[in-house]
């Protein structure tokens, strides 16, 4: 193991106790005491394995290849620009570089983003994944999209706190949102290039799933046109759903005035007195 660090020129990095960390809890708590108790030399096993994988991040000559950090981080906010191009252009303007908060999100894989067993839920996740790397450029993206309400009305200082100091999120949806927009992306993508349409046809065409924040720079991933007939539709729905209440209560009122038109004949007899009343009491 030692050997393949040296082959890899991987060394230490700040952050790394974070990842050892969370293998260790992992481990060191299974229900069965007998893997349990081999907690520490699996852990850096798994960790060894797992560094051999990122070995691209951590080497300085690879900085600029697509699996070096750098190419990560520029393969992250093409996405955002694709998707969210108005949250990516505010960050520039506000001079926050993507270095600034993504190479730890990145070298770190969210590890300090997040509490425990949020982390251990995404990693649930990522590790099931085929192809890890994307899987982490989606949910890195989707992160910054799910602040960017924040982020839109904020200066250089506030924008970088949130982003270094991530604010407490549910990471089921986190994970739903950008499976979402993973999924969305590629139903677009294959339109495009398979069915011959332009991206426009393609957007108005397919629904977006509802866990979208953003897709393409639409709100929900919804055009315009698709979004006036969705208000059509929901007018239609509204005006029906009040008409069969107007019709359901008209239909209680004159059950209501049959009732009471009946209480208040029967009412009036026997106030009538006489021998009525006693063929009421009868009754």
């Amino acid at each position: 193991s030692s050997l393949s660090f040296t082959k890899t020129k991987v060394r230490y990095v700040q952050g790394m106790n974070e990842i050892v960390g969370t293998i260790y809890f992992v481990l060191a708590n299974d229900f069965n005491e007998d893997w349990a108790s081999e907690a520490e030399a699996d852990t850096y096993f798994l960790f060894n394995t797992l560094m051999v994988e990122m070995r691209d991040i951590f080497v300085p000559d690879l900085d600029d290849a697509d699996t070096g950090i750098q190419g990560r981080i520029s393969n992250m906010m093409t996405l955002l620009s694709l998707h969210d191009p108005e949250v990516r252009c505010h960050l520039d303007d506000c001079g926050i570089d993507a270095s600034f908060y993504s190479i730890r999100w990145l070298t770190t894989l969210l590890s300090r983003e997040f509490l425990l067993p949020d982390t251990i839920r995404l990693w649930d996740s990522m590790f099931a994944s085929t192809h890890k790397d994307n899987f982490l450029r989606y949910v890195c993206v989707t992160m910054v999209m799910i602040t960017r309400d924040e982020l839109l009305k904020s200066d250089f200082s506030t924008c970088l706190r949130l982003l270094q100091s991530y604010p407490p999120t549910n990471v089921d949806q986190l994970l739903e949102a950008s499976r979402a927009l993973w999924i969305y992306e590629s139903q677009v993508t294959l339109a495009c290039h398979k069915g011959g349409i332009s991206l426009q046809q393609a957007l108005t065409a397919i629904a977006p799933p509802p866990a979208i924040i953003m897709a393409y720079g639409l709100k929900g991933g919804i055009t315009p046109d698709r979004s006036e007939r969705m208000r059509q539709a929901g007018e239609k729905s509204l005006a029906a759903a009040k008409g069969a209440a107007k019709e359901a209560s008209n239909t209680v009122a004159t059950a209501g005035k049959s009732f009471f038109g009946n209480a208040r004949g029967l009412w009036g007899e026997w106030r009538s007195g006489g021998d009525k009343k006693k063929d009421y009491k009868r009754r």
